[in-house]
């Protein structure tokens, strides 16, 4: 998986930032994809199952080597099948 080719990869297992969110308690949460719904990503942390929606946010992923990359969560939006179909 590289950055240029994020949207057309499983996002379970990767690790997550979010970068910007309207609700202010979201921003900042990082942690593991622990699964992916049609509209949420839930996020491990410490022991903890954080739920954040996808829409009108920014997620901050790192890739399998390490860099980091933007994705604007209403590309995110969908069933990881629906998304490759998209992108």
């Amino acid at each position: 998986m590289k950055a240029s080719n994020i949207l057309f990869h499983e996002l379970i297992g990767l690790e997550v930032k979010v970068i910007y969110s309207p609700n202010v308690y979201e921003m900042g949460i990082e942690g593991r994809v622990l699964l992916e719904t049609r509209n949420c990503l839930i996020i491990g942390r410490e022991g903890r199952r954080l739920i954040v929606a996808k829409g009108a946010r920014l997620f901050l992923f790192k890739v399998d080597d390490g860099s980091p990359v933007m994705v604007l969560g209403d590309r995110l939006v969908g069933r990881p099948e629906e998304r490759v179909k998209r992108a």
